[in-house]
């Protein structure tokens, strides 16, 4: 499970985010939004979750992190709106919801991916859906440790896929 607590954070294939396909974001007036997903979603008031692969709004998306106000039913959740995003629009049947991995701003000073499965795929984001780093595996035989990366301030983190092996960042 992940170690967050010392350094460097260790995740493994148990911390990937649940995710949710999302039907549709529907405002409830000035402070709080709707979003209706596929299916049971699993989420939990006051849990932090980040909204991803939602279209851009004219001026702010809704891509974005958020704690749940209350789950009123099994596919829905009810989310607070921040001042700025008061002119969003309502969307339908696009994004995922993903529960977060690490809520604040940190800066990684190194990432390594250890013994990953050949041709796996490595995907971590922020908590608005930027890419952190997305890697590939390479052949069997060839692989080890994996290639370093490295980041510096990045806003939340997301283990959107970690199929096998240990992920360590090193934070500063």
């Amino acid at each position: 499970m992940a170690n967050i607590w010392a350094n460097p954070w260790t995740f493994v294939t148990a911390d990937v985010a649940t995710t949710a396909a999302i039907t549709s974001i529907v405002r409830n007036g000035q402070a709080s939004a709707l979003i209706t997903t596929t299916a049971p979603h699993g989420m939990v008031a006051n849990q932090r979750i980040s909204v991803q692969g939602v279209p851009q709004g004219v001026l702010f998306p809704w891509n974005n992190s958020y704690r749940i106000d209350s789950v009123p039913t099994t596919t829905t959740i009810l989310v607070p709106i921040r001042d700025y995003q008061g002119q969003l629009g309502n969307v339908g049947a696009v994004g995922n919801i993903f529960t977060v991995a690490y809520w604040d701003m940190w800066r990684g000073e190194q990432l390594l991916w250890d013994s990953p499965a050949a041709a796996a795929v490595l995907t971590v984001t922020d908590v608005t859906g930027n890419t952190v780093w997305n890697v590939t595996a390479g052949a069997a035989g060839t692989i080890g440790p994996y290639t370093y990366g490295k980041v510096f301030f990045v806003n939340g983190l997301v283990i959107n896929a970690l199929p096998s092996g240990t992920l360590q960042i090193t934070i500063n």
